[in-house]
């Protein structure tokens, strides 16, 4: 009798801290303070996570609720999260949506500076990577690709920031055989992520093409490994068919469609 009473004693506890983190996401996702704060009283977990894997910062974030954001990262709430559809940084997201106020308090947070001075970098927002670069220190190789970025894009602020930070000056394209650019020809697809690319080549260079976005030119690191320096984005092709696409910390398998 004891061993039931306890059973269900437990399992009422369960219920009720599962409350508690619906709770926590749906006030967190609405920016309503007083209700994230509640359901932390109550239990709720500070990393519980929606089916798509959101934590409560990630949905305050989102949508732009700085007071929340502020709470949640005082609370001790991790800023290294992705959503497991779109796979995209919380960071990325928020300055996407142009919410600055909230990408100043996480950049102050991050313990991925690489990964966050892409994000930042690329926003042209030198506010953004002033704060970065005071609160932490990305890599040589991070500053460097985000001071290309920068150049190509024209963000003289940026790119002044960057290199008193100690970024130094990109190296020139590497030629690659018309013959080899004309091989990557064609349109590639993902089974990680739901988007097809269009790879393209002409005067000498790689083009990418994201469905439903703008094409953008490539530089040529190597017969193999092309980037765009603005978006912080790399592919390296192991066969004329298939390609790693490489960004912001994450690797997405690509495959020319109709390739074996």
């Amino acid at each position: 009798m004891r061993r039931i009473a306890v059973l269900v004693f437990t399992s009422a506890f369960a219920a009720l801290a599962w409350d508690a983190n619906e709770d926590l996401l749906s006030a967190s996702r609405a920016g309503d303070l007083n209700a994230v704060k509640a359901a932390v009283e109550k239990g709720a977990a500070i990393e519980s996570k929606t089916p798509y894997g959101q934590t409560p910062l990630y949905l305050a974030a989102m949508n732009g609720h700085a007071e929340v954001v502020r709470f949640l990262l005082d609370k001790g709430a991790s800023t290294d999260v992705r959503d497991t559809f779109y796979k995209a940084p919380m960071l990325g997201f928020v300055i996407q949506r142009k919410h600055w106020d909230v990408a100043r308090l996480l950049v102050s947070k991050t313990s991925k500076p690489d990964e966050a001075l892409s994000d930042v970098a690329g926003s042209g927002h030198a506010e953004l990577v002033q704060a970065l670069l005071e609160n932490s220190k990305p890599s040589q190789t991070a500053l460097d690709k985000a001071y290309e970025g920068a150049l190509t894009q024209k963000q003289a602020d940026v790119a002044e920031l960057l290199k008193k930070a100690g970024a130094h000056e990109p190296p020139p394209p590497v030629t690659v055989d018309a013959a080899v650019l004309e091989s990557y020809a064609g349109t590639y697809k993902s089974e990680q992520i739901p988007i097809d690319i269009k790879v393209s080549a002409r005067e000498g260079r790689l083009y990418l093409q994201p469905a439903g976005q703008p094409e953008i030119a490539t530089k040529a690191l190597s017969a193999t490994r092309f980037a765009f320096a603005p978006a912080q984005l790399e592919i390296e092709f192991d066969t004329s068919g298939s390609f790693m696409l490489k960004q912001g910390g994450a690797n997405f398998k690509f495959t020319k469609a109709g390739a074996k």
